[in-house]
């Protein structure tokens, strides 16, 4: 692939994915800070296609446009940034290792394993000083945020599951 193709191609899937980012819910009542967008389809599927720091430059492009356009949360889109990097490396490079349905799978579900817990012990790290709450309150957050993150990503999973194939083909050459 040309390299005009591929920056126009990541540029493209930056600004999808911000759009994306604007789609957003909440998946807990009980934790509505914790809001699902499908936003991290994109640069997981930039990773596939052209590999891994390129899905990660889609990432970056996408929580650095959200956070000027919206969000003006740096804590929140780092955050967002961090769980997005522990999900699709291992997805990827396990990928990359044998480009079947099993080795994607398989790196899927690492992915979100890897996510799920990192952003666990993130979040503990991160809530009591950003929320200014004692950690046995986070503690109680804990089952929200590890079932938010193997939800979310779970989801972001299928979804690359089912268009991976198909879009790989349009870059195929």
């Amino acid at each position: 692939m040309k390299k005009a193709t591929r920056i126009a191609t990541i540029g493209i899937m930056s600004a999808l994915a911000t759009g994306l980012m604007f789609l957003e819910f909440p998946i807990f009542p009980a934790a509505n800070f914790l809001k699902f967008d499908p936003s991290d389809i994109l640069p997981l599927l930039s990773g596939f296609i052209f590999g891994p720091l390129d899905g990660i430059l889609v990432l970056l492009i996408k929580d650095l446009l959200f956070y000027l356009l919206k969000s003006g949360d740096i804590v929140g889109i780092a955050m967002n940034f961090a769980a997005g990097v522990s999900f699709l490396l291992p997805a990827v490079y396990i990928y990359k290792i044998r480009k079947n349905r099993v080795f994607e799978i398989m790196g899927y579900v690492v992915g979100v394993l890897s996510v799920t817990g990192i952003m666990t012990v993130l979040n503990m790290l991160v809530v009591p000083l950003y929320w200014k709450i004692p950690m046995s309150e986070t503690v109680k957050l804990l089952p929200y945020i590890a079932g938010f993150n193997a939800i979310k990503f779970s989801i972001d999973s299928v979804v690359n599951g089912l268009i991976r194939e198909r879009i790989s083909k349009i870059f195929e050459n």
